[in-house]
């Protein structure tokens, strides 16, 4: 969680070395309206602290996730999968660089054409700190991409023993579910904050540059609603597969044992319905998580009604 402090420290430092920098160059004035700007109406310095830090809590906690994986399987039950090829994408640098290029570029031109009510080095600290944002999302939203394909990829291994006794795979829920949602409340924060934000929208197309101000949430929302609920759907087939086993496992114990055959099937049946119970206990779709889905929604629609 200090991590998440750690990205409001980093906007507030972002926002008055900003300001202190437009002072030297273009006067007071200019800073004071950019401060205001930035921390009011645009909330710029919220939702950049927040989705830094997501980004730094996602940075951290990267190898939670292969580290997991590789402990629980095997490395010869992994070759056979896609896992490795998910693995070298997830952790390249490259490719998230060239990714999160593309999203400035993007944010660039959206935030030039819907421009801020203000000019010279003042305007264009604004703007770094809104393509910044857009970066930082799309770090986010990689990673979430490739943790879910990396998990997705272990359906594909054969098990061989039960990983639903110890819960060798919930971090993997946690991690995930943490992030997207921080990514969430960031969308929140920032498609409300800048859809209906003081923008000037002096180019040639007008007013109707604001609807590019909601491609964040168009981009991340399937992302983030898919990999919210995704990886109990994985942990829940994977750890079906391991009771199986230690079902198995249990009929092999009990065909040499003195029980009649009623009170064997009998503790076969009481053995499995406390495993599904407790499965189902543990990674159901709860009705606790619909408001993440209805916050998304209300979040893109909340600016259309206004609008």
């Amino acid at each position: 969680m200090w991590l998440i402090f750690v990205g409001f420290a980093i906007s507030l430092a972002y926002g008055l070395i900003g300001a202190s920098l437009i002072a030297t160059t273009s006067g007071r004035s200019d800073a004071q309206r950019f401060l205001i700007l930035f921390i009011g109406p645009f909330n710029t310095l919220v939702s950049l602290g927040l989705i830094t830090g997501t980004a730094l809590v996602v940075k951290d906690a990267q190898n939670v996730i292969p580290e997991t994986i590789e402990s629980a399987f095997l490395v010869e039950e992994l070759a056979s999968t896609s896992y490795f090829r998910n693995k070298q994408n997830f952790f390249s640098v490259r490719r998230a660089l060239s990714f999160a290029s593309e999203f400035i570029v993007i944010a660039f031109v959206i935030f030039t054409l819907c421009k801020f009510p203000l000019s010279g080095i003042a305007e264009d600290v604004m703007v770094a700190a809104a393509c910044a944002q857009w970066a930082l999302a799309s770090y986010v939203g990689r990673k979430l991409r490739y943790a879910g394909q990396m998990l997705y990829s272990l359906l594909d291994v054969k098990l061989r023993r039960n990983l639903f006794a110890k819960r060798e795979l919930d971090l993997l829920n946690t991690s995930i579910h943490i992030a997207s949602t921080l990514t969430i409340v960031w969308l929140y924060l920032h498609i409300r904050s800048y859809y209906t934000g003081p923008f000037q929208y002096t180019s040639m197309i007008g007013h109707s540059a604001q609807v590019f101000l909601l491609l964040p949430a168009v981009l991340a929302t399937p992302v983030i609603l898919i990999f919210n609920f995704f990886p109990r759907i994985v942990l829940r087939k994977i750890y079906a597969a391991s009771i199986d086993i230690e079902l198995g496992t249990l009929q092999v114990l009990l065909h040499d044992d003195t029980l009649g055959e009623f009170e064997k099937k009998l503790r076969l049946m009481n053995f499995e319905k406390m495993y599904r119970d407790e499965l189902r206990y543990n990674l159901q779709l709860t009705l606790g998580d619909l408001p993440i889905g209805l916050t998304i929604l209300i979040m893109l629609i909340q600016p259309l009604l206004k609008s």
